[in-house]
């Protein structure tokens, strides 16, 4: 099981569906760094970790390898990965929600709709459609 935070925008007009920031270690980002913060839309976050990972490299280029701090930058990345999405996602102006248990996106998607479903006032009914024979 995993753990999903959504995010949604409450200001937003209509239905909407929230952003699913899975919390834990990220492969993606261990691998590729800030790009990997670009693929998951962390334009931001992903633009100030590339800029720090080159003035990082400038500064101690003569103390270590390249390649050490490379390796220390993306794995200090893919650790705070689920922490650095949910900075970006308060910064665009969504509001995070409880965690969700669940073994994919999808299904904790779908539990996430079905708590707002619960969520709605009493008295409130669901929109139902016409019945073919009536």
């Amino acid at each position: 099981m995993k753990l999903y935070i959504p995010c949604t925008k409450p200001d937003a007009a209509g239905p909407q569906m929230p952003v699913m920031v899975q919390d834990g270690f990220s492969w993606r980002v261990l691998f590729f760094g800030w790009f990997g913060l670009l693929t998951y839309g962390a334009w931001i976050s992903a633009l100030l970790a590339a800029a720090a990972t080159m003035i990082t490299l400038h500064v101690f280029m003569g103390f270590w390898s390249r390649l050490d701090l490379i390796v220390a930058i993306h794995a200090v990345l893919a650790s705070f990965t689920a922490e650095i999405r949910l900075w970006e996602q308060r910064l665009n102006g969504r509001v995070t929600g409880t965690p969700i248990a669940a073994p994919s996106r999808d299904i904790a998607l779908l539990r996430w709709m079905d708590q707002q479903h619960y969520a709605a006032p009493y008295g409130s009914t669901s929109p139902e459609f016409p019945c073919a024979s009536s």
